[in-house]
């Protein structure tokens, strides 16, 4: 008999048989009068039907109505009752199923979901909180986070890990999900396109669909590469890795803030292997560790006699027995790069606690702050990091690359301007001590 994990996260519902992912299916649904279409199917239609999608309803599971001509779409539960059977029809199903959900469904939603798995094909005989299964056979004692991305938001869970791993709270990031993201490289793609090909994707929406389509493959060459030649339709745009970067650093910096509300000084933040595709989410953190991507599926195999309920009605189990500590050795790497502190000019460093103006005059650099007549960038600090932001007409240099639009600094950039030997560097300065 075979056993396995259905993990509900709306970025893509998965299916495991023992450890081996078999299905990732996104939380997204298109509806007509004539069919209700999900998952993938439904993905590479959303941007060409956007009066037809719907992609909220694993996040407002509920009985709330839906605007539809279509009979079998009457409520959310609907449309997620129709994802699941489409899971079933797509794959082998386990005999033996361990649901795992997200610690912020609320117990309505969790009623319901039984309710709704219990008319599918899926023979579930465990309910287990996702975070908790992942840190148990993995964490050390102490307080842990566990983050995971979801379609339209990110999930901080806060664990207790002792004799048993146990979920303590579980808090949301509003507008910081995958969708947002997205929306978020999109924009840098279009204006890309516009700048180099005054070509403009969101006027159509098949080429619309296209670029959305194309974005994970183009994010992946951008962080292998350090940028990426974007095509569409016969036109192609170059887009840098640090444009990415700095598009996703609103949305990050949401994360990072409720992050460190919820950490204690020795806190590891286990990240979800959707991070690994996120530029700048490897930095979410000082002390982080990145999840294999069936590490619920691993930890439902360890513990599955625990989980497993023979008969009753199944409860949510969010306190799982924790892997002895001799037994765990977890890789914590540091944020892969320091942010910027103060800046570097000949031999004198400024701190960058107000604002500091760069200029140049009869071929010399200098940064000052207080502002000169010309100034051609300004740089601030916002929440510990420093940004960069050129004046129009000016025409600077950061590592080599002509910029105009405002950019994060990361400690070892170079500013400077062409013919000019000089640079300003940005540089990290830690304390020690007392």
């Amino acid at each position: 008999m075979s056993e396995g994990v259905l993990e509900i996260n709306d970025c893509g519902l998965r299916v495991f048989d023992g450890t081996n992912e078999v299905l990732e299916s996104p939380g997204v649904a298109i509806i007509n009068s004539r069919e209700i279409v999900t998952g993938t199917a439904a993905l590479m239609r959303a941007r060409s039907h956007p009066t037809e999608v719907n992609h909220q309803f694993w996040r407002r599971l509920s009985l709330e109505s839906v605007k539809s001509d279509n009979p079998g779409c009457r409520h959310h539960a609907d449309l997620a009752f129709c994802h699941l059977k489409a899971v079933g029809d797509l794959c082998d199903l386990p005999n033996e199923v361990a649901l795992a959900v997200p610690g912020n469904f609320t117990r309505e939603q969790l009623a319901l979901l039984l309710g709704v798995v219990k008319e599918s094909p899926i023979n579930v005989v465990a309910l287990i909180d996702s975070a908790t299964a992942c840190l148990a056979s993995c964490a050390p004692r102490g307080v842990h986070l566990h983050v995971e991305l979801h379609r339209h938001q990110t999930l901080v869970s806060r664990i207790d890990v002792y004799e048993q791993a146990e979920l303590d709270i579980a808090e949301t990031v509003n507008e910081a999900g995958l969708q947002h993201f997205q929306d978020a490289w999109a924009r840098v793609f279009t204006d890309a396109f516009i700048m180099q090909c005054r070509f403009d994707p969101f006027h159509s929406a098949e080429a619309e669909q296209q670029l959305y389509d194309q974005l994970p493959q183009w994010i992946a060459r951008a962080m292998r590469q350090g940028e990426v030649m974007a095509e569409l339709d016969d036109r192609t745009a170059k887009v840098s890795l640090r444009q990415l970067q700095d598009a996703s650093t609103p949305i990050l910096s949401r994360v990072r803030a409720m992050i460190e509300n919820l950490s204690d000084p020795n806190s590891v933040v286990f990240v979800s292997h959707r991070w690994a595709e996120i530029p700048g989410g490897a930095q979410l953190a000082e002390r982080i560790h990145l999840l294999p991507h069936n590490a619920v599926a691993q930890a439902a195999e360890q513990r599955w006699q625990e989980i497993h309920s023979d008969s009753g009605p199944l409860r949510l189990i969010n306190a799982i027995s924790a892997a002895p500590a001799t037994e765990v050795a977890v890789q914590v790497n540091a944020a892969a790069e320091a942010a910027a502190t103060h800046l570097l000019y000949g031999h004198r460093a400024l701190a960058a606690q107000q604002p500091l103006f760069v200029s140049w005059q009869e071929g010399k650099l200098s940064v000052t702050p207080t502002p000169p007549s010309h100034p051609a960038a300004t740089i601030t600090n916002h929440s510990g990091r420093l940004a960069l932001r050129v004046d129009a007409g000016a025409e600077l240099m950061l590592n080599g690359e002509q910029i105009s639009t405002p950019i994060n600094l990361t400690a070892g950039d170079r500013i400077g301007v062409a013919d000019i030997e000089d640079v300003i560097t940005a540089i990290s300065v830690e304390h020690y001590g007392a």
